[in-house]
């Protein structure tokens, strides 16, 4: 199951990060070398959550921001 947000479609995004070595042109060095690049991802902090959509429950992967801004009614059973 892929890791999204069922309300803000938030989900695993990947980017590259760089060692660089060496010293700064504006220092009076030779300039920064690149020497390591590596791949990582950020994932979303997702809580697996049960709404009450049409009057059933139903578990849907959320994110932490959405659950702050989500109505508290959906949380709760409506025929109880």
């Amino acid at each position: 199951m892929p890791r999204v947000c069922a309300i803000t479609g938030k989900k695993t995004v990947s980017q590259t990060t760089s060692k660089r070595k060496g010293s700064p042109k504006k220092r009076g060095g030779v300039g920064l070398k690149q020497v390591g690049v590596h791949k990582r991802t950020f994932k979303p902090n997702l809580v697996k959550k049960t709404l009450w959509v049409d009057g059933a429950p139903q578990k849907v992967w959320i994110s932490a921001k959405a659950l702050r801004q989500l109505d508290p009614t959906l949380l709760v059973n409506p025929n109880k």
